[in-house]
């Protein structure tokens, strides 16, 4: 008997039915829906499969797996599965077309089976077709197991023999023969599954052939005399079912010792020295029942029979369960080891959805751990109502739906109820504000059986979402502000899904923090611009204004609005972005408003006389911003005489004199500034006239130096006429006349009436450049005259008073305005005004 022959008489079909899926033009068949084996053995499963046969693709092309983990779109390869690597093959056979139907065989083989086996089984092909891949649900189920020894007493009155039992939860086809092991050696062959036994020791059974699959050891103990023995070793029951245990016991029968009296209990904590009886154990209180038999004695030896049932099973009951009995004869205890242990399971409902073009579509099979004996019927509940009876039931399920099963009769022993996750709860851990660089964890749950899986997933603000995790927990070792936003947890099971969002709220300190101004480009004076100042922050920030690095008191979340620049404003600008998280500053910025050049000023460089043949410098300055440019003209002449802030003169003669300006300008405008008059004078010519024209010529306090002086002669020569004349000034007075434009003919020229109205009738490029406006010369004249000398009640521009009167002579300078072409709009706010002072004593 080869290797695969016994493995496969290890399998037994518990649906022998095939099962056919497809839909329609796909389809695959298992040999087998459900597969029993014995742990370590081999198993094989095999099945058939067909598809449409399109001759636009021919040739065909088909690719097949098998798989347990995964889903129909990502599954693992069985032969890339690290939990099967070196025991798996498959294989398949050629694809054969006939008529419009293709159609192949595939298996697979799974050697040195193990516990973790376990599982769904589900095989998957891919043509070259359009659409063409298919996978049938819900597979082939595999239960790994292994074999077991019942123990069994064909005589009461004799305890002494046993019997037996080799049995699996598979019924293992094909007759095999059996061999049994007493403390590790061969006892018994031939083949039978069950024989008598009344040795004590350890045994344990296995297919012929294949010792190293034995079952686990049962133990018939004693101590020579004293011997426990229990129906069965392991024990597997419904919860809220009933379960029974029984046991037999021996021990030797002394005479010396009638009657005998024996004591027994049951327990499964404490020990055997100290063990607690289940009978006074709160957590079996009003559940357990135990009874005993009488002991009976024969020859030497005496025995009786034990049993212990459990009702209303819980999960908490699994455990392992012990007998021990007490005898009035010396040493007369004893407690039966390894005991029996007891598992407790529910009636459990699996779901599977086997045509995956019906999403709603749904096979619910009954099942349990244990295998319930006699092939029991089985009822189905739909939110509460009865519905259907049998092992599987077929519905398409509506949200909202929930399903359990229970066998016939025993309504109240129902498996768990499945049904799709409800909305899921989110919790955010540690609560409250979320700063950034923190640890965040997000937890999702919901009420679901089977027990959801969860994945987490990212929107994006199209709607859109982004796989971000999968399990309950989303963990953000060091959240960014970038991690703000909505995320959204689905909740998944294999009855349906629901999902729930929740948002993230990262705060953080200011981060690019930004100062800009509107307009951007150039900035005019009297012109209005805005500094607005921004920043990536949250919560917003509060900003505080520098301006040269000391604080303004602008509102604080503002821009600032400059409504009209002035000079002032210039300065380089920041703002300070701040929120209870951190600050930042800005950049800086210079506002720099531009204007047209101010009135230009003019200097010659050497001052005083000019000589012909020296050298002279010609300077010209004004505020503007841009900074300025210089032309310089003469007057009369068209052409430019030089470009630049400075003029030079090299070896200068009389033909340069005359009256020079210049021009200031720049992209914004142009100002000309005033005459600048240059009087070359020979070397022959007197020190003191050279000096008063080249002073006059230099500086334009020349001028007003020298009109005060013929001004101060000319009121001198007023005074004495007045006092001459008093008559005739009195009638000059009466008839409204002025004293200084009196007709009476004088011994000579007595003042010089200066005024700048002369320069109004002159040509403006004739016009000599006068001091600045507002300038005020005062000269003060003393004169004595008698106490009775009359003095004029009126004059008109003078004023004359006794010992303190003080004589005012009104001229008038007219400073003209810069250059050629230059509006003469100011000139009746730009006069000069001398004063002379007149004292009479």
């Amino acid at each position: 008997m080869d290797l695969r022959s016994a493995a496969r008489g290890f399998l037994a079909f518990l649906l022998s039915v095939p099962v056919l899926q497809g839909n329609d033009d796909w389809r695959v068949t298992y040999s087998s829906s459900n597969v029993c084996a014995l742990r370590g053995a081999m198993v094989d499963i095999n099945c058939t499969y067909e598809y449409h046969n399109n001759v636009q693709y021919h040739p065909n092309t088909v690719r097949t797996l098998w798989f347990t983990k995964g889903d129909k779109y990502q599954p693992v390869d069985l032969k890339n599965d690290t939990d099967y690597t070196g025991r798996v093959e498959s294989s398949c056979g050629e694809v054969s077309c006939t008529g419009s139907r293709c159609h192949g065989t595939c298996s697979l083989r799974i050697k040195d089976l193990r516990q973790s086996d376990s599982a769904v089984y589900k095989f998957k092909l891919t043509t070259n077709q359009p659409g063409g891949e298919y996978t049938e649900d819900p597979g082939v189920t595999l239960s790994v197991t292994d074999l077991q020894v019942k123990v069994s007493f064909l005589y009461p009155t004799n305890p002494t023999w046993t019997q037996l039992e080799c049995h699996s939860m598979c019924g293992l086809a094909g007759g095999p023969r059996y061999i049994w092991i007493r403390n590790g050696q061969n006892v018994e062959q031939g083949g039978k599954s069950s024989d008598n036994f009344q040795s004590e020791g350890s045994y344990s059974c296995a297919v012929e052939g294949y010792k190293q699959l034995g079952s686990p050891l049962v133990l018939l103990q004693g101590n020579g005399d004293w011997t426990v023995t229990y129906s069965s070793s392991n024990v597997c029951a419904l919860s809220g079912a009933t379960v029974d245990f029984s046991c037999t016991y021996e021990y030797p029968d002394n005479v010396q010792y009638l009657p005998n009296t024996v004591r027994t209990l049951w327990f499964t904590k404490g020990d055997k020295y100290q063990p607690v009886d289940l009978e006074h154990d709160a957590d079996y209180t009003g559940r357990v029942e135990s009874s005993c038999g009488e002991v009976s004695c024969t020859g030497s030896r005496c025995h009786g029979t034990c049993s212990l049932r459990i009702n209303d099973l819980r999960q908490s009951d699994s455990a392992v369960y012990k007998f021990r009995f007490t005898t009035n004869l010396p040493g007369g205890e004893y407690t039966g080891d390894p005991g029996v242990t007891l598992s407790v399971t529910d009636l459990q409902v699996k779901v599977s959805f086997p045509d995956p073009t019906i999403p709603t579509g749904a096979e619910l099979e009954c099942h349990s751990m244990c295998g319930l004996a006699g092939d029991p019927p089985y009822i189905w509940s739909r939110n509460g109502q009865n519905v259907l009876q049998g092992v599987k039931y077929r519905t398409y399920i509506q949200f909202g739906d929930s399903f359990s099963c229970a066998v016939e009769g025993y309504e109240r022993l129902r498996s768990p109820l499945v049904y799709a996750p409800k909305t899921p709860s989110v919790t955010v851990s540690p609560s409250g504000e979320i700063e950034e660089g923190s640890s965040v964890t997000l937890r999702c749950s919901s009420d679901a059986n089977p027990a959801a899986n969860y994945t987490w997933f990212k929107v994006n603000r199209d709607g859109s979402s982004r796989k971000k995790n999968q399990g309950p927990q989303l963990v953000f070792s060091y959240i960014l502000s970038s991690d703000s936003g909505q995320y959204r947890c689905e909740a998944q099971n294999t009855i349906g899904k629901r999902s729930v969002h929740n948002s993230i709220d990262v705060k953080y300190g200011p981060k690019h923090t930004f100062l800009s101004s509107s307009p951007s480009a150039e900035i005019k004076e009297g012109s209005s611009v805005t500094l607005s100042c921004s920043s990536d922050a949250n919560p917003a920030a509060e900003y505080t204004w520098f301006k040269n690095n000391q604080p303004l008191l602008w509102e604080p979340s503002q821009p600032h609005t400059f409504p009209s620049v002035r000079p002032e404003d210039r300065g380089t600008y920041r703002c300070h972005a701040e929120n209870k998280y951190g600050h930042l500053s800005s950049n800086s910025m210079f506002l720099n408003g531009t204007y047209a050049p101010k009135t230009p000023s003019v200097t010659v460089s050497p001052s005083g006389e000019i000589e012909e043949g020296s050298s002279v410098t010609l300077s010209c300055s004004s505020d503007a911003n841009p900074a300025a440019e210089y032309t310089w003209f003469k007057e009369h002449e068209d052409s430019v005489k030089a470009s630049g802030q400075n003029y030079s003169i090299i070896n200068i003669t009389s033909e340069h004199g005359g009256n020079y300006y210049c021009q200031a300008h720049n992209a914004i405008g142009h100002h000309n500034s005033t005459f600048l008059i240059i009087k070359v004078t020979s070397s022959s010519s007197s020190s003191s006239s050279s000096s008063s024209s080249s002073s006059s010529s230099s500086h334009p306090a020349m001028v007003a130096v020298t009109t005060i002086v013929v001004l101060l002669a000319t009121i001198l020569l007023l005074v004495l006429l007045w006092m001459r004349r008093k008559r005739a000034s009195s009638k000059a007075c009466g008839e409204g006349g002025r004293p200084d434009t009196i007709e009476e003919p004088l011994p000579g020229p007595l003042y010089e009436n200066v005024s700048g109205l002369t320069n109004r009738l002159a040509p403006a490029a004739q016009r000599e450049p006068i001091e600045e406006q507002d300038d005020h010369t005062y000269a003060s004249i003393h004169t004595s005259r008698s106490e009775n000398q009359e003095v004029p009640r009126c004059w008109v521009g003078s004023n004359v008073q006794s010992d303190q009167a003080v004589f005012y002579s009104v001229v008038n300078i007219k400073r003209l305005n810069a250059g050629p072409g230059e509006s003469d709009q100011t000139e009746a706010s730009e006069t000069s005004e001398l004063y002379s002072t007149v004292k009479v004593v």
